[in-house]
């Protein structure tokens, strides 16, 4: 299902994503986000497919939805770890909501089960509302000193860690925005900061990769300043049990090969399980050597 400026529109059984060539790559993320469903009689899986696109499930007491509410829930769970990219058919439920911020195009999609029917699902029936605003520009790409985001909030806890199965936070810097994600340790490499719940640790920690220092007292720090102190601290071995955090800590980090500066301030922590860390971060893009 393709939802282009016209309405929801169902793709043709011989007509491809639209935003996909031959090879499975994305052509033109400008184009209008797409749903796609892998019923059991063609696939193993069973999922609706949300084209790689994070998306929030909405809690049912979330009440109505406007586009600014919608959109906050989906940057909100990009920023948790609660996003996601599929969802199983048979976990699936009349009433439950999907919220899209898809921003490459300028909508806003929200998508609501209307009914389903069959085990294994073999019929369902969606609603969609879909918010048409300004598409993003790229411009030029953020220049040395530019600031990329400013205070931006995201939280690893061990809720959501344990309802991925008891896996590791790992907190991405490098986008337009900070995203959380949750993996086991077989999946591969880690982010930018990582945090171990206490489901794996006993005592939950943060972990920083790159150059960081702890950053002591509360005058104002611009790129510089971060910069600086970062690269008079660790270099990927700090790692902070979450029992030493408090809020107002701050931490300066330096990534020397993407040339990233981070100021991270924790402006919330519950050291006992669940715990959970809230940090807001700015990230600059460093400046060239002199």
């Amino acid at each position: 299902m393709e939802f282009a400026d016209s309405g929801p529109r169902v793709l043709g059984p011989r007509e491809s994503n639209p935003r996909l060539n031959d090879d499975g790559n994305q052509t033109d993320e400008g184009r209008p986000p797409v749903l796609s469903w892998e019923p059991p009689c063609s696939w193993d899986n069973e999922v609706l497919d949300f084209d790689d696109v994070p998306v929030a499930k909405v809690a049912a007491d979330a009440g109505d939805l406007d586009q600014e509410a919608c959109q906050d829930a989906a940057r909100a769970a990009v920023g948790n770890g609660t996003h996601v990219d599929r969802y199983k058919t048979g976990a699936l439920a009349a009433g439950d909501r999907f919220c899209e911020d898809f921003a490459a195009g300028g909508r806003v999609v929200l998508l609501r089960v209307v009914k389903v029917s069959g085990s294994p699902v073999g019929e369902l029936t969606l609603s969609a509302t879909v918010w048409a605003g300004p598409a993003k520009t790229e411009g030029a790409p953020a220049q040395p000193g530019d600031k990329v985001y400013e205070n931006q909030p995201v939280t690893v806890s061990d809720d959501v860690a344990k309802a991925r199965g008891c896996v590791l936070g790992s907190v991405g810097l490098g986008s337009d925005m900070p995203v959380v994600t949750y993996r086991s340790r077989l999946n591969g490499g880690g982010g930018d900061i990582e945090y171990s719940p206490s489901c794996l640790s006993g005592s939950p920690k943060m972990w920083f990769r790159g150059y960081v220092a702890r950053v002591e007292g509360t005058a104002d720090l611009d790129l510089t300043a971060c910069q600086d102190a970062a690269a008079r601290g660790e270099s990927n071995e700090l790692e902070v049990p979450v029992s030493e955090l408090r809020t107002g800590d701050r931490f300066c980090r330096f990534d020397s090969l993407d040339k990233d500066v981070a100021l991270l301030k924790v402006t919330a922590v519950t050291a006992k399980a669940p715990a959970s860390v809230t940090f807001s971060i700015t990230r600059w893009k460093a400046p060239e050597p002199s």
